[in-house]
């Protein structure tokens, strides 16, 4: 009987395990309904309000998608003719810097040969002109040291015979 009694209170609390699992799964049962409930609401209510933006959205893709083509078509060609000018302005600018490296070498030798010039006319004048300038210039003071002397000794005998008339008169 002992024997009996521990299956049947094992019976019984395996029954009671069942029930009361069973109360839980309905319970479980009811809250997931109740949540997908209020989702499936949620999920309508969102749809409802996106619609709209959705439906808005394709439209404005539909529109923007030949003005991006375009756009991107423009940027092509624009993109083209702007390496097209870098180019022309990459070779202009080469141009005007071989012009320019040209122009620098004429103008050094320019004012070598001025230089050259310049110092060879110098030596010329020297030797042609200023030297024999020189030379009348020496001759010119010279001449003018000479004549002063006479006339300073001109000047010392008029002096030493008028204070010679001076004495003869004083005595």
């Amino acid at each position: 009987m002992s024997h009996d009694w521990v299956i049947t209170i094992f019976v019984v609390v395996a029954a009671v395990a069942i029930v009361v699992q069973t109360g839980i799964l309905f319970v479980l049962y009811k809250a997931m309904r109740e949540s997908s409930t209020r989702i499936e609401g949620i999920a309508g209510r969102i749809e409802k309000q996106a619609s709209p933006v959705l439906t808005t959205a394709q439209a404005i893709l539909e529109d923007a998608q030949p003005k991006l083509a375009e756009i991107t078509t423009n940027l092509v060609e624009s993109t083209a003719t702007m390496r097209e000018h870098v180019a022309q302005v990459g070779e202009a600018t080469t141009e005007i810097v071989e012009r320019v490296r040209m122009q620098a070498v004429r103008l050094d030798e320019f004012v070598t040969s001025a230089a050259n010039k310049l110092e060879s006319t110098s030596e010329i004048l020297q030797t042609t002109v200023l030297s024999p300038m020189r030379r009348v210039r020496a001759i010119v003071q010279a001449l003018s040291a000479g004549l002063n002397f006479l006339r300073a000794h001109r000047a010392q005998k008029k002096a030493g015979a008028t204070e010679v008339e001076d004495e003869e008169m004083f005595i």
